[in-house]
Parts: structure tokens; sequence; C-alpha cells
């Protein structure tokens, strides 16, 4: 058994979802389980407070759609949506998306994750980060 830790990132900003320790049966595995594992382990973690979970969720795997559709108004909100538990399964798949998209990417022992079924290796100490990559205001 391997504990890596997985800290989310979303550049410009200090808020977001909390750093997970994700337990794996072996050093390797794939972006696609590792995403999945620590997804349901930040749900978890910030799940007691739905509106904050939902906020940090919405940070980290808004899509490049929604981004489009508001820049034309001239200003980025998260969704207004009611404020309901996150649903797993709903989440994973987001995210799943999301990493498929560019939406955010995944770094691994100094390098960049290509896709969601390359294979991973951990070592121990080392964090994997996942990084939202946000476009700076004018460029």
């Amino acid at each position: 058994m391997v504990d890596v830790e997985v800290r989310s990132r979303v550049t410009g900003t200090s808020e977001g979802l909390p750093p997970v320790l994700v337990r794996l049966v072996g050093e390797s595995t794939t972006a696609r389980e590792l995403i999945r594992r620590a997804v349901e382990e930040q749900i978890r973690l910030a799940g007691a407070d739905a509106s904050r979970c939902r906020r940090a969720l919405d940070r980290q795997f808004l899509s490049d759609d929604d981004l489009r559709v508001q820049a034309g108004t001239g200003v980025i909100r998260m969704p207004s949506r009611p404020v309901r538990p996150p649903v797993v399964e709903e989440e994973v798949a987001r995210a799943h998306r999301a990493f498929s998209r560019g939406t955010f990417v995944m770094f691994n022992g100094g390098r960049q994750v290509g896709g969601l079924d390359e294979p991973i290796t951990v070592r121990l100490g080392e964090p994997v980060v996942f990084l939202r990559l946000v476009a700076l205001v004018g460029g």
C-alpha cells in the first residue's frame, strides 16, 4: 500500500479543494484512477459544507465552454445553481472530462501527465498536483 498526496491548485486563488491522501494498492495506477480516488476523497473531506465544496469543485472543473460563454458578458462567475451535496459519480465524470479537455493538468514526478489511461508511478513523499490554469486578464 502506498499513500500519495494529491494537491489541487487553481492559479490566481488560494481557495480550492483540500489536499488529500489517496491510498493505492501498489506504486502504479492510471491518471483516470488517481483522479477518481482524489475526487472521492476531496468530496469526503470538504463535503460537510456543501456550499464550500460545490464552489471548490466548480472552480477546479468549470468547463472551457462555461468560461467562453461568461467571457462574452465581460465577467466570469461561479455557476449560480442551488447548492446540493455533490454526487461522487457525477463529479468524477466531470473531472475526467475536464482533464481530457485540458481544463486542468496533472503533474507527477516533475512531468505533465498526458492522458487518462497513461500509467503513473508514484514515489514516496512526492505529491501529485492537479493544476487548473486560468488565463491572465488581457492575454
